[in-house]
């Protein structure tokens, strides 16, 4: 069983794990919020979906926090249910609150538990349930979690993400191959400030770089009357969303992101990127993300409140110098744990076989 979600950073890794227990015969459940992108995205890729009554946590007071607080019996009930129906081998939490109730009572039951961290910095959820479970995989080296149940895998990501090729990605957006292709996004939601400053410094000029913008739904109207017009740059593709985004990133010369998940999916691309941490992340987790990548020379950070078209425009030029983007995707290359869902999955066998035995 796994656990947890929210955001697409969490459900998307949580399913390349998924598909690799699939794979060797294992079955699978998910359960998370009735309100994150979990409830959409897990059923759409054939997995059975369960639902766990819990809200999300804020870090201020009020009413909100007595809601949360109010809907914790709820889903102790829940996760109770859901482990007595299903009476998983091993429980997996992904991440974000709805993983706490499931994987704290899988534990408590002494069912085999794995907590999965999705970011540099680890969230409050996990903090707990690290002294909960049995295992604790991190994307990202940790100096102060070494040894022990902590292990370095990496962060998991679904298999199409490195079969797309550039071949494809070129046929897919009708590029050049010849001319440098620029990757700008922000994530499952878009990224309000990288849209603006991507659209002013690169709408208007029409020189030798190729840009595919993926802008979220709710920014994508305005991109779009930007590139409606007479003057705009006919190198400049711009979408909403993307469900073959594997191709962009095969295709990609450089970047320019948050530093969420998509964070490990450039690194096993070997793409080399401006990264520009979303300010309000919890525990700023996008810039020790960004920090980390760039420590290894695999990118070059800018703050959010820093970034200007100019700026923009400055970045772009480095990344694409020809010798600095051979270094940077080594770089990038060197710190990529491509097999991490492999890992994972190695983990949550070894743990429930290990059950199975005791059982016996």
């Amino acid at each position: 069983m796994i656990a947890g979600g929210g955001t697409a950073g969490h459900v998307v890794p949580a399913l390349a794990i998924a598909d690799v227990l699939s794979l060797r015969g294992h079955e699978v459940t998910f359960c998370g919020t009735g309100h994150g992108m979990e409830r959409d995205l897990v059923p759409r890729a054939g997995y059975r979906f369960a639902e766990v009554r819990i809200r999300g946590f804020t870090r201020s007071l009020g009413v909100s926090t007595l809601r949360t607080l109010g809907s914790l019996p709820l889903a102790a009930v829940d996760a109770w249910r859901l482990l007595r129906d299903l009476r998983p081998h091993c429980v997996v939490g992904v991440g974000a609150y709805a993983s706490g109730p499931v994987v704290a009572e899988a534990a408590v039951r002494g069912t085999p538990a794995v907590a999965v961290e999705m970011d540099s910095h680890m969230g409050w959820t996990n903090r707990i349930l690290s002294h909960l479970v049995d295992r604790v995989c991190l994307s990202f080296p940790d100096p102060a979690r070494e040894g022990g149940k902590f292990v370095y895998t990496g962060r998991p990501m679904r298999p199409s993400l490195l079969e797309a090729s550039r071949e494809e990605g070129l046929a897919r957006f009708g590029l050049d191959p010849s001319r440098p292709v620029l990757l700008v996004f922000g994530g499952s939601l878009g990224a309000h400030s990288l849209n603006e400053a991507a659209v002013a410094a690169f709408a208007r000029s029409s020189g030798p770089l190729q840009i595919i913008h993926v802008t979220g739904e709710r920014d994508y109207p305005g991109v779009a009357r930007n590139l409606s017009s007479p003057d705009a740059n006919p190198n400049y593709q711009a979408y909403p969303f993307l469900d073959d985004f594997p191709k962009a990133l095969a295709v990609a010369d450089a970047a320019v992101s948050r530093a969420g998940g998509s964070v490990a999916e450039l690194l096993a691309r070997g793409v080399p990127s401006l990264l520009v941490p979303y300010p309000l992340a919890a525990g700023d987790h996008q810039t020790k993300n960004a920090e980390t990548v760039a420590a290894a020379g695999a990118a070059i950070v800018t703050r959010d409140s820093e970034l200007t078209p100019d700026l923009l425009v400055d970045r772009v030029k480095i990344l694409l110098d020809p010798d600095v983007n051979l270094s940077m995707r080594k770089a990038a290359v060197g710190l990529a744990r491509p097999e991490a869902a492999t890992r994972i999955a190695d983990a949550i066998v070894e743990l429930a076989s290990a059950k199975d035995g005791e059982k016996r």
